[in-house]
């Protein structure tokens, strides 16, 4: 497969004219490119310089669409011009780029190393740069190729995944992965909202063929979207009973479903 590499970003052609771009082996975003048009999902932590990959691999207008509003997906909005979020998200986007936060989150990053040239400071101060909110059902024709935003609330209230209907691959973010899914934060939706969006997500698996996660490995067989939603209804109808947990993340309560899990507060089930 094709590589394009940085001292921070690798790049690998997982498809005809879409890469998936590790970020520091941390999270992962996707470029996917049409005939006239190009799509970049998230835009990672920022401190690699994520739009030099981008435009070694694309000339084309393009688009960034982040999946949600956390900081591994957006603190790097401010290299690029076009920036879609969903509305629900964006006030999380806002914090993202005050000063204050953006302190303390490069904080994680010094022991490094660091990409050659960087600096802390610029990134601290980093401009919100233009972003266009978005909501209900939406699509981007790329030419030749159609990418559809569905709303999968949950991890948070905006979170998205996105439907390549052309390769029929399905890119979940953090809202499915191989790992526990997180569902405990403080801007988390309760479980029946996530449940639904499961729902949703399963009445299309017979149309997807791989699922690519903003973490861990990939690709995921679209038969985990079922796991899920069995797993999920049984948490909700009492059958099932995550065990409390507490990790760098936060505490709530895990329960696997063999192919994935989910990280949940017993108190905002419903």
């Amino acid at each position: 497969m094709e590589r394009l590499r940085s001292s921070w970003l690798k790049s690998t052609r997982i498809s005809d004219k879409v890469w998936r771009v590790e970020d520091a082996g941390m999270v992962s975003q996707y470029l996917i490119s049409g005939d006239e048009k190009a799509l970049l999902i998230d835009a990672g932590w920022g401190v690699g310089d994520l739009s030099a990959i981008v435009s070694g691999l694309t000339s084309l207008p393009l688009t960034v669409i982040n999946t949600h509003g956390h900081p591994d997906h957006t603190c790097g909005n401010y290299r690029f011009d076009n920036v879609r979020i969903h509305r629900e998200d964006v006030p999380m986007l806002k914090k993202n780029f005050s000063p204050k936060v953006r302190y303390e989150l490069i904080k994680r990053f010094k022991d490094g190393p660091l990409p050659e040239g960087f600096s802390a400071e610029a990134w601290v101060h980093a401009p919100l740069r233009r972003f266009t909110p978005i909501q209900g059902p939406v699509s981007f024709d790329l030419g030749g190729r159609t990418i559809d935003v569905i709303e999968t609330p949950g991890h948070t209230p905006g979170s998205i995944c996105l439907y390549d209907r052309k390769d029929r691959l399905l890119f979940t973010s953090d809202n499915l992965i191989k790992g526990n899914i997180m569902l405990h934060f403080d801007e988390s939706p309760p479980l029946s909202i996530f449940l639904d969006s499961v729902n949703k997500l399963a009445a299309m698996a017979d149309r997807i063929v791989a699922l690519w996660p903003a973490h861990g490995s990939a690709p995921m067989k679209p038969s985990t979207i079922l796991d899920l939603q069995k797993g999920v209804k049984k948490v909700l109808e009492g059958k099932l009973r995550g065990a409390m947990t507490t990790t760098r993340l936060g505490t709530g309560m895990v329960i696997r479903f063999g192919s994935c899990g989910i990280m949940y507060r017993d108190d905002r089930r419903f």
